[in-house]
């Protein structure tokens, strides 16, 4: 399903929603900030940051320690490390994501609340997102090269499953199929497999190496400990909380947490369909992005990227971070390797399969007037309410609009 509307304004509708979308995510920027400020009040996203390796070494824990030692030597606020860390990560993925994708992605859909204002309406730019992504885009940016350091590939893909075992989950797949791709050796198989091979283990000693509760309360008394070191709050609590107290939890949790995903209503709405319209609203907006230039390869891209997205969907409550990094993470896939990938000559493969798919992805061609309706596209980082209700009507009303031949 394509829409399509002529241009006949003369005002730059483009302009003026950038221009929009950055101040917001200036202003918002700052407010983000302020509000996540506390490690007993916001446990989830100051709290994934003071995870650390005090209590032995366990997932997510390199970040947490490197701000520790940081912390201790110059008696900075952890608090202070955290909020530059999530600002540097933030302004530096937008600088260069916008000069990769000119040409080839608009900045309007870029700066939307679909991207990179998603962090701000969703309350995670306090988190270890914006950072693991930055890490990836350095890496596709490395992998591009002729001659790629290999050696600081491995090196980063180490780190960033390090903080945070998400990045290579959605990383490590990808950069496994383009290095592939870039092997001429008729041994490409075993020569791709044994140079991801360390970051590979580093993952799985993550999986096993989770984490208990004796470790989360190890961790929690190490910063008690430090308490002089939280300005904004009086830090008494005796119990690990938050991300802290959640590396204890086992697949029992898991499985608790996704039954009650699957049973979540919020009045009239199925909590599940809520977020299958969200993710077929984002993707028809990429799909359609650029007048839908490459929509087939964008959809292959979509949907390799998929896969680990439900692997996350599978193992955790925040779907809407996760649709944020499945998203820009496609963007940038789909901007670093667009020219290797079209010489692969997958359209006919990527038509042949999508007979099988049980819904249609439709592209949303947002043009002219219709472009203020990314305005309204929003969507929660983890739980959906009526508050957020509008933005899956946005397809709705886009389409009532269209026939009534009010955008134009």
């Amino acid at each position: 399903m394509v829409f399509k509307f002529k241009h006949t304004k003369n005002i730059n509708l483009d302009d003026i929603l950038s221009f929009l979308f950055l101040s917001i995510i200036f202003i918002g920027g700052i407010f983000n900030v302020i509000a996540n400020k506390t490690y007993s009040e916001d446990n989830w996203t100051i709290g994934e940051w003071l995870i650390n390796y005090q209590g032995g070494f366990v997932r997510r824990g390199f970040g947490g320690e490197l701000i520790y030692y940081l912390s201790t030597i110059f008696r900075i606020s952890p608090i202070y490390l955290i909020w530059l860390l999530s600002i540097i990560s933030y302004i530096c993925l937008i600088s260069e994501s916008l000069k990769i994708a000119k040409g080839k992605v608009t900045n309007l859909f870029l700066l939307s609340p679909i991207v990179f204002l998603a962090p701000l309406v969703g309350n995670f730019l306090i988190r270890k997102d914006t950072l693991i992504l930055l890490l990836f885009l350095i890496n596709l940016k490395l992998l591009k090269k002729e001659n790629p350091n290999l050696l600081l590939i491995q090196i980063i893909n180490i780190l960033g499953t390090l903080i945070h075992e998400v990045f290579a989950i959605f990383s490590l797949p990808i950069q496994i199929f383009i290095f592939w791709i870039k092997v001429k050796s008729k041994r490409k198989n075993f020569i791709t497999f044994a140079n991801f091979l360390i970051p590979i283990f580093t993952f799985l000693t993550c999986f096993v190496f989770k984490g208990d509760i004796n470790q989360a309360i190890d961790i929690h008394n190490s910063w008690l400990n430090k308490s002089f070191l939280f300005p904004f709050e009086n830090l008494t609590n005796q119990l690990p909380m938050g991300a802290i107290n959640a590396i204890s939890f086992d697949i029992k949790n898991v499985i608790e947490l996704l039954k009650a995903s699957l049973t979540d209503f919020k009045n009239i709405i199925w909590v599940p369909l809520a977020w299958l319209l969200t993710i077929l609203l984002v993707s028809g907006i990429f799909l359609g992005d650029n007048f839908s230039k490459d929509f087939n390869l964008k959809l292959f891209i979509l949907l390799f990227q998929f896969l680990p997205f439900t692997l996350l969907c599978f193992a955790g409550w925040d779907y809407g971070r996760w649709i944020f990094i499945w998203i820009l993470s496609s963007v940038l896939i789909y901007c670093f390797y667009r020219d290797e990938l079209k010489n692969l000559k997958l359209d006919n493969k990527i038509q042949r399969y999508l007979h099988f798919l049980p819904l249609s992805i439709p592209r949303i061609e947002l043009q002219n007037n219709s472009k203020v309706l990314l305005v309204f596209f929003v969507y929660p980082h983890c739980c959906w309410s009526l508050y957020y209700l509008p933005s899956l009507l946005i397809f709705i009303i886009y389409s009532i609009l269209k026939s009534r031949k009010i955008l134009t």
